[in-house]
């Protein structure tokens, strides 16, 4: 007890009067304890956030549980209990139905799903809709060509309309019929309809018209039994994009579509009474079920239970009865596109753990080094009194004792300390995720690691100072073992890596944690090529010692033999430099990649700097579109339909795309993954003008999927037929894909001229892809073009590019690569600092020396210099290699397609300026550290080192 007691007292008095080292492996264990229980609960964060925005920016129809079924709701064979044919009173007004039992047993349909999918579903909800149209006379002052209408009847319309002119539609009574039944002796007076307010003004039709029934589609037979309909109600819809306005198509607005031939086409949805639905289709109607999907609370945890759910509900059939004696249940198979959006998110999710996980890594092994410098340099500044010790009898466990109780009441502290910054900054920055059991263990591991390393540093025979190569050599095979342990698991590593390929992380069954393999390949194969540049470096040193030793200047050749000879810190500082470096490159590179393959997709989906789409755009369109101020070029790009080409071993069926080629080369010209070979289509490869003879060959561009074996160009004998007739044709080029047209398609791309000429198909063009100039105001244009078709689509890839990096999953990622490349830069300071306050001493009694003998200030700085230069040269030149090769696995394993939003995977890319700017943080990081620790150092006074040094 009292040798304990002794040193008790003794770790007190060292703490009072010799602290600063031990305060900088505090510091550590404060960072160490509040990144690692704060950064995991940021990234469960990140992705329930994730989860939100997903469903958020999805529409209802997108994201909700939805059935059909073809038939009404409690009507037996297509009609309601007396009112079918073969029953008396069918010429009477039908009674209203009561759909509320049918709501109630939806209801009970998710109160017996499981969780967490039972939670996500709200209320159902259900309309029922013809399943053919109905014609209408069109009205003069609507343009209309055509009018249709689909006869619809909703419980809930007077919930989610609001009733501006007139009433809601009533029940009206049905035709007679002749005796024999075989059809209507008296059609039926008109049947009341309710229309939003869009689609009367579409259709020019007012409260109280009457509107006639021409035709029925189907058996329906609509006009001989019910000749007119009349509108009773107009009502507004609100927002026509909401959810519930989605679910009911057509009812918000119509659809008017522009036909070249026949004029225009409308289509809309009107409401009948509940009662009419089923003697108006005589049962031939759809009902339509959705449960509302709110994933509000999900988490990512709950990502793949909820996929495995959706899934399980959709392979199931549910027998849903309209009431109590319903001896017709209706079968409901539900249906959810939400399973795709799981999907998605499974596959961020792997995509991001993945990155997250290989750049903790390089932290966390630059935090161990710097953990054992720091350790190394509180055994070195307590070496006096440890030697005594041991000299006294104290035995090695007392020693180790010793100073691990000293870090232990350091690392402690600051870890609670650590972890209490976490929860506060946690707290303030909006990281709601529970705090689990593994966070408090591993702040808890980060409190004990100061300890660990002291006990570790405290070796009894290594209290007396030796210089490194004086020092015998070890005989022990440990180190070497080990070292050919790293080397050996980081070429194991990344040859399984490379070999296995790029693995999805999507699918229900998929695994949702951190890959191993992943998460240590590239740690492994960093730690393998620092210590093969750390075998290397004594002979580098040597060789430059050498070739400075003619030199008359003192301080090169001397900084060089202190760098062969004694070099500060060891492997150490050189790990701790290294990763630092590397994490900080892989930063750059990952991130450059990532935020780059999102700018591509969008640019490659959009084709364009706009992409126009909805309406014809014809030549006249794209010549209106073409005058106004800024744009250079505009192509409409149509779809001919299937086709197949022969020849060439193979008949493969082909999507045949017309595009006017000289302005596709213009608007694409500055379009990455645009060919080159686009003046072809209208020039072919020869480059001649190819007339519009339609026996001459027809230029095409065919993707690698319309190509089979073999096929390219120059290939002759490949005759294109589509149905209008056949062509031979001159394969001008065959590329990946085409920006602007469907990925991963069998395409063939000709000139739209050409090809009429040829075989006189012609595409009305959905879609065109405009050009800027650099100076065009895109709003202007924008709006410009908006006003010229008001139902057009317009997509600009910058807006779609900045959509994806908005998403949380983006953000978080982005910040993940900062916050390593600030741990890396405090890690490398730190190592710097540590590395030569261990030299201190050594550097403090030469220069003491050296200053008698008249080396100046400037020389004193030099030779500071020469302790890390050399370190920092190599981990420069060893990170810079670790930047390429470690980026390069993570995407020879890690699937981030579904990061980027393209089909492919992207590859690496370099920013010069990006990675310009990471090497240079570094140099000033490094001339930090050497500025704080010659602050630290403080040894100035050259006779006392003098009197030191003479007592030696």
């Amino acid at each position: 007890m009292g040798a304990l007691s002794g040193l008790g007292l003794l770790a007190r008095r060292q703490l009072r009067t010799s602290w600063g080292a031990t305060a900088a492996l505090g510091v550590v264990a404060f960072l160490a304890a509040g990144v690692l229980s704060t950064a995991p609960r940021a990234v469960a964060t990140m992705h329930a956030d994730q989860v939100a925005y997903e469903a958020a920016t999805a529409s209802g129809l997108a994201r909700d549980v939805i059935s059909v079924a073809g038939a009404v709701p409690g009507a037996a064979y297509g009609m309601p209990p007396g009112m079918r044919p073969d029953s008396e009173g069918l010429a009477g007004t039908p009674p209203e139905p009561d759909w509320a039992p049918f709501l109630a047993n939806l209801d009970t349909v998710r109160a017996e799903t499981p969780e967490p999918l039972r939670s996500v579903m709200g209320a159902p909800d259900f309309h029922v809709t013809a399943q053919d149209p109905a014609l209408t006379e069109p009205v003069p002052r609507s343009e209309l060509a055509e009018a249709k209408v689909f006869l619809r009847a909703s419980p809930d319309l007077a919930e989610h309309g609001e009733l501006v002119e007139g009433r809601w539609p009533a029940a009206t009574p049905g035709p007679t019929y002749e005796e024999n039944g075989e059809g209507p002796a008296d059609p039926a007076p008109p049947f009341e309809v309710a229309v939003s307010r869009a689609v009367a003004d579409a259709y020019g039709w007012d409260v109280g018209g009457r509107y006639d029934a021409i035709a029925g589609g189907g058996v329906v037979r609509l006009a001989e039994r019910y000749p007119a309909l009349v509108v009773t109600g107009v009502f507004e819809t609100g927002d026509p994009d909401a959810d519930y306005w989605l679910h009911h198509s057509l009812g918000a607005r119509a659809s008017v579509i522009a036909d070249p031939n026949r004029g225009l086409l409308g289509t809309a949805a009107v409401y009948v009474s509940p009662a009419m639905i089923a003697p108006l289709t005589l049962g031939f109607a759809d009902t339509r079920v959705w449960y509302p999907v709110d994933t509000d609370g999900v988490t990512a945890a709950d990502v793949p239970v909820l996929l495995s759910q959706v899934n399980g509900q959709s392979a199931q059939t549910f027998l849903v009865p309209a009431g109590p004696d319903d001896l017709a249940p209706m079968q409901l198979r539900p249906d959810s596109r939400l399973s795709e959006i799981l999907e998605r998110l499974l596959a961020q999710r792997t995509g991001v753990d993945a990155i997250v996980a290989v750049l903790a890594v390089g932290p966390l092994g630059a935090t161990v080094a710097v953990l054992a410098l720091g350790a190394r340099l509180v055994v070195d500044r307590r070496r006096p009194a440890l030697a005594l010790l041991r000299a006294r009898g104290a035995s090695g466990a007392q020693l180790r004792l010793l100073m691990g109780g000293e870090g232990l009441v350091v690392g402690l502290g600051s870890a609670a300390a650590g972890f209490v910054a976490g929860l506060v900054l946690a707290a303030a920055t909006g990281i709601d995720a529970p705090v689990t059991a593994g966070q408090v263990v591993l702040a808890l591991a980060a409190g004990l690691a100061p300890a660990a390393a002291l006990a570790l540093a405290t070796s009894p025979g290594g209290l007396r100072t030796t210089r490194a190569d004086l020092a015998p050599r070890s005989r022990s095979r440990v180190r070497w073992v080990l070292e050919v342990l790293v080397v050996a698991g980081a070429v194991l590593a990344a040859w399984l890596l490379l070999s296995r390929g790029v693995v999805a992380g999507s699918g229900a069954g998929g695994g949702t944690g951190v890959d191993p393999l992943v998460a240590a390949a590239p740690l492994l194969v960093s730690l393998a090529v620092t210590l093969l540049a750390y075998r290397a470096y004594p002979w580098l040193a040597l060789a430059a010692e050498r070739a400075l030793a003619p030199r008359r200047d003192l301080v090169p050749f001397l900084g060089a033999a202190r760098a062969t000879r004694d070099p500060a810190g060891g492997p150490v500082p050189a790990i701790a430099l290294v990763l630092a470096v590397a994490v900080a490159a892989t930063s750059a590179v990952l991130y450059s990649t990532v935020s780059g393959g999102v700018v591509r997709e969008a640019w490659r989906a959009t084709g364009a700097d706009l992409r126009v789409s909805g309406p014809v755009v014809d030549e006249q369109v794209a010549e209106q579109i073409g005058g106004i101020d800024g744009v250079t070029a505009v192509t409409p790009v149509g779809d001919v339909g299937d086709g197949l080409l022969r020849g060439g071993g193979s008949s493969p069926r082909v999507e045949v795309w017309t595009v006017d080629a000289a302005e596709l080369a213009v608007a694409q010209q500055d379009v990455e993954g645009a060919p080159e070979s686009l003046p072809g289509l209208a020039a072919g490869a020869d480059g001649g003008d190819g007339g519009g003879d339609g026996d001459a060959a027809l230029p095409v561009i065919l993707t690698r999927g319309a190509a089979g074996p073999g096929v390219g160009p120059g290939i002759t004998g490949i005759t294109l037929a589509t149905q209008e007739g056949s062509v031979p044709v001159e394969i001008v080029d065959v590329v990946d894909e085409l920006p602007g047209l469907p990925a991963g398609r069998a395409l063939v791309v000709a000139a739209a001229d050409r090809l009429e000429a040829a075989t006189g198909d012609h595409a009305y063009a959905r879609v065109g892809l405009v050009g800027l100039t650099g100076t065009a105001d895109r709003d202007a244009v924008t709006a410009e073009i908006s006003r010229l078709l008001p139902s057009s689509v317009l997509e600009d890839p910058d807006q779609e590019a900045d959509a994806v990096l908005a998403a949380p999953v983006s953000g978080g990622l982005a910040a993940a690569f900062v916050l390593a490349v600030l741990l890396a830069g405090l890690l490398c300071a730190a190592a710097v600092v540590m590395t030569l306050m261990l030299a201190a001493p050594a550097r403090a009694r030469l220069l003491a020396v050296l200053q008698t003998l008249g080396l100046s200030s400037r020389q004193a700085r030099g030779l500071v210099g020469w302790e890390i230069g050399p370190w920092a040269g190599v981990a420069l030149a060893v990170g810079a290699v670790l930047g390429v090769v470690v980026p390069e696995l993570v995407l020879a394993a890690v699937d981030v397609t579904a990061l980027t939003g393209g089909p492919a995977q992207p590859d690496a890319e370099y920013d010069p300026l990006l990675l310009g700017a990471a090497a240079a943080g570094f140099v000033v990081v490094v001339l930090a550290g050497v500025g704080v620790a010659a602050a630290l150092s403080r040894r100035g006074e050259v006779a006392a080192q003098l009197r030191m040094g003479s007592n030696d």
